[in-house]
């Protein structure tokens, strides 16, 4: 027997949840839900968010509302996971048609899953610990989910992988709650988030990982939902669907119809042609890589809705950040360096000549830098500093055989104790080095470089 069909004087019996609580006039105000029906109860008792009942109990009409009056409310924390799975069975989502075309159909059931969780972590009142990447394409799907979960805990995530102190960090802040739900956005599927994940699974969350970078295989065994374009495709347009917009479209399937916006500001950061997007969107987008850039760890979704919806601040920021990479881009077209002279041709720039020392970030500098030169014919472009290498390609030199996974690929067989990390795609992708060795491995890719040119007449510059 749940709660279903109620009526006045009929007595109910079923395992529950309490999802929320508010103060009434000399009592609490609860909401009790068996995964399907919610009911209003009132009581001085104190009962605790979260937390699994059997109730029982006879329905009174209050000024019109049906409301349980409590015979017995016995602790059983044991049926929370069947009122959750009830829950998730019940959610309803909606078959929307999807914003972007290609490879999106087959991702339907993944994002109608994630749907169904969220909506049903939202019915029970559950704990959600909401991470996300900081830079426009996190931040703009973060923003989407929250109209989804309603209340959340909400952290920036400073770095694209989720590292063991991630998880540490995480461990603690989720030890109390009961089936604790983390969902993370737009970075964590790469090997250096391979031991955070399990960490974090050990430490008793459920984690759904939504990203669009190419992830480390067997990643997906630490989530219970793995939505990202690479689990239905090992093409690389599958990196061109953004986590944000990925996230938007499971706020989509859960009735929030107002996220278009955000949709196309992922895209705009990401440089994602999946969507027609305007200027405005490259603005809202710049200026929010440009926030995030300064923001601290744990950095809270609040601090961006207000810059969004307050003109003044939105317009002061927006200046400095265009102004700032106007400066940037001049500085590195100064600085670039060209290394090999076609069939694909390969320029340098050292980022620790740069001025710009925070924003933009080191990828965002290579993309400028690559933007100079991207429509020259075949292209490699490649950023260094102590302690990385970012890689640029355009699609005339990948069909002409060069990728950035294929020479990273090839430089960490050979240098590996100086690699530290890394990963990416076949036009863009990154390594992290051991500092101070940052030279002697360009160089090596740069060697990658010129012994995987086509057969036609080349040149090495000296560096």
């Amino acid at each position: 027997m749940g709660f279903r069909n109620l009526g006045e004087g009929k007595h109910i019996e079923a395992e529950c949840v309490v999802s929320s609580a508010k103060k009434g006039r000399d009592y609490t105000i609860y909401i009790l839900t068996d995964g399907e029906e919610d009911v209003e109860m009132h009581s001085r008792e104190f009962y605790k968010i979260g937390d699994a009942y059997f109730a029982s109990g006879t329905v009174m009409n209050e000024r019109g509302f049906f409301v349980l009056k409590p015979e017995k409310m016995e602790r059983r924390p044991e049926a929370y996971s069947a009122v959750l799975h009830k829950a998730e069975e019940n959610a309803k989502v909606q078959k929307e048609k999807l914003l972007a075309d290609g490879l999106m159909e087959g991702l339907r059931e993944r994002i109608e899953k994630v749907g169904k969780k969220l909506l049903a972590a939202r019915k029970l009142g559950r704990f959600v610990l909401l991470k996300f990447h900081n830079d426009a394409d996190g931040v703009s799907g973060a923003l989407a989910l929250i109209q989804v979960i309603g209340n959340a805990q909400t952290h920036q995530q400073n770095s694209a992988a989720y590292r063991v102190t991630d998880a540490m960090r995480d461990v603690n802040v989720i030890r109390y709650e009961r089936s604790p739900l983390v969902v993370i956005v737009d970075c964590g599927s790469g090997e250096e988030s391979c031991e955070g994940l399990e960490i974090l699974k050990a430490g008793g969350a459920e984690i759904i990982l939504i990203d669009h970078h190419p992830p480390e295989k067997g990643v997906e065994r630490f989530c219970s939902v793995f939505l990202s374009p690479w689990a239905v495709s090992e093409e690389e347009e599958a990196s061109t669907y953004p986590a944000g917009y990925l996230a938007c479209e499971v706020a989509r399937a859960c009735g929030r119809k107002e996220v278009e916006h955000l949709a196309k500001m992922a895209c705009a950061g990401d440089k994602s042609g999946i969507m027609p997007i305007s200027e405005e969107d490259r603005e809202r987008a710049l200026v929010i890589d440009y926030m995030a850039t300064y923001a601290e760890f744990g950095n809270r979704l609040e601090f961006y809705e207000h810059a969004l919806g307050e003109k003044e601040l939105y317009a002061s920021i927006l200046f400095q950040a265009r102004e700032r990479m106007e400066r940037v881009k001049e500085e590195v077209g100064r600085m670039m360096k060209k290394r090999i002279e076609g069939p694909v041709a390969v320029y340098t720039v050292d980022f620790e000549k740069v001025s710009a020392k925070e924003f933009p970030g080191k990828g965002k500098l290579t993309s400028r830098a690559f933007e100079l030169v991207m429509h020259e014919g075949p292209v490699v472009v490649l950023g260094f500093w102590d302690g990385g290498i970012s890689f640029r390609l355009n699609e005339d030199a990948v069909l002409r055989g060069i990728t950035a996974v294929k020479i990273m690929g090839v430089v960490r067989a050979k240098m590996g104790d100086f690699i530290e990390g890394g990963g990416g795609h076949a036009r863009a992708a990154s390594l992290k080095i051991r500092r101070g060795y940052t030279k002697e491995v360009l160089e090596e890719v740069i060697n990658q470089l010129q012994a995987s040119q086509p057969q036609e007449k080349q040149a090495l510059q000296p560096s």
